[in-house]
């Protein structure tokens, strides 16, 4: 719920702060709910974090056996006649340091996916996120109305006339707040399709109440009114176009696989088509209005992802370091992005990842990503019980991962947190519980 107040925790003390503290989280993990298929589940991703952590010693490793050293370390003995250890990396210490957002976004999905085993805890879990996220909206609502020059008590450095809440970048900000707005649409579609809420509160204890009323329909409209509003408020052209598919998506995940007849079931999906458009019309009209003067595509952001196919050309195999993009797109920029702008990532999370890691250690991280978001797409689709859960994680997954491919929102630790949190406990309840009772037998019923 913290990881975003801190200006989106782009700072590596605010990082390094979230991976102590949810190591210690994990130290006081409850697995007696967690079996061999759960584990199972996770191998890839520990796989994942051991290649990242190999593939960083071995950049910074002094005179390696294996790879190309980068030719920035001749530069100490051609000008200052000083013999330094040549390495991969173009420094020292910035992959290390850099090792910190990859390790911080795994310990959140792994922390969540073993609180979420228990479906009332990735209930509760999921409840939180979605009104953590409905604060920071109205938060971001009410600053850019109040003070649109002012971010968290200090003078704002760009996009003065757009909502960004507690983020920097108003790009980041609206994949947030489209991530919120699925955790209440998704929840509404339940509640609305399934008819069976509790008239009265199950008892008269404070939380009990306030868990009962914010889960009424009116509650969860609410909440994704002002999510989606919030989004809206950014003026970011992906950020709400993706967010709208998104929830398009949601919509069909769960429609999908009831009994509804092919009419009815297309004529829902038109008919929440055409209400996308009237909500892109209406309160999208600065979306809108950057589509009609700039476009859809970005020159100057094609221009950079052509340098940087250009350095992965170059170093293929181990990259420049990770958390080295900076340093090395300097001597590969191109005229056309002019003297204005810093380019310190790629916008695209991928293609960074193949700049900084080389190709080799890029293909299996964005393969284990891809198979998680099967899994998720798998569960939503063929899961009985609480299937509403796995499709918040695929949907939320769909707009992450999608808007990171165009830009670097999950490269921003505040987000980032909220993403792997959010499909970490969807993950965990794309697992039927025969399995976990079982200790891995074979799938009953439930899904």
């Amino acid at each position: 719920m913290l990881a975003p107040f801190p200006l989106g925790s782009a700072d590596f003390v605010w990082i390094w702060i979230w991976i102590v503290l949810l190591a210690l989280s994990l130290l006081t993990a409850d697995l007696e709910a967690i079996g061999s298929a759960d584990f199972r589940l996770l191998l890839p991703l520990f796989m994942t974090v051991v290649l990242i952590g190999a593939i960083v010693t071995l950049q910074t490793w002094p005179d390696p056996l294996l790879g190309r050293t980068n030719p920035v370390w001749k530069l100490p003995l051609d000008l200052l006649g000083a013999d330094v250890p040549a390495r991969i990396s173009m420094t020292a210490a910035g992959p290390w340091l850099a090792l910190g957002s990859p390790l911080l976004v795994s310990l959140a999905f792994v922390r969540a996916f073993l609180l979420a085993a228990d479906a009332p805890a990735a209930q509760r879990l999921l409840r939180i996120l979605a009104w953590a996220g409905f604060l920071y909206a109205c938060y971001g609502i009410l600053a850019q109305l109040a003070d649109p020059d002012t971010l968290l008590f200090r003078r704002k450095e760009a996009y003065l006339g757009f909502a960004t809440g507690t983020f920097v970048n108003r790009n980041t900000a609206a994949t947030f707040w489209g991530s919120c707005a699925l955790l209440f649409l998704v929840p509404l579609l339940r509640s609305i399709h399934r008819g069976d809420r509790r008239a009265a509160p199950p008892s008269d204890r404070p939380l009990a109440l306030l868990g009962h009323y914010l889960a009424t329909p009116a509650a969860l409209a609410v909440g994704f009114a002002v999510c989606t509003l919030a989004t809206a408020m950014t003026g970011s052209r992906a950020g709400l176009l993706l967010s709208i598919c998104a929830f398009l998506l949601a919509g069909m995940l769960y429609l999908w696989p009831l009994e509804l007849g092919t009419f009815r079931r297309w004529a829902l999906l038109a008919g929440a088509t055409v209400a996308a458009v009237l909500v892109l019309q209406l309160i999208g009209g600065a979306v809108a209005g950057r589509i009609l003067t700039y476009g859809l595509i970005d020159d100057q952001r094609l221009a950079a992802y052509r340098a940087a196919i250009a350095i992965v050309s170059d170093h293929p195999l181990f990259g420049v370091g990770l958390g080295n993009f900076e340093a090395a797109f300097a001597a590969y920029r191109p005229a056309e992005l002019g003297s204005l702008g810093i380019w310190d990532r790629a916008h695209s999370t991928p293609l960074e990842l193949a700049v900084e890691m080389g190709l080799p250690a890029t293909i299996p991280i964005v393969a284990t990503v891809l198979w998680y978001v099967y899994q998720l797409f798998r569960g939503s689709l063929l899961r009985r019980r609480d299937r509403y859960i796995p499709i918040i994680g695929a949907s939320v997954a769909a707009l992450g991962l999608l808007h990171s491919s165009i830009d670097f929102s999950l490269q921003i630790a505040g987000y980032g947190v909220f993403f792997a949190a959010i499909t970490g406990a969807a993950l965990a309840q794309c697992l039927p519980s025969s399995l976990r009772k079982n200790g891995g037998g074979a799938v009953a019923s439930e899904l």
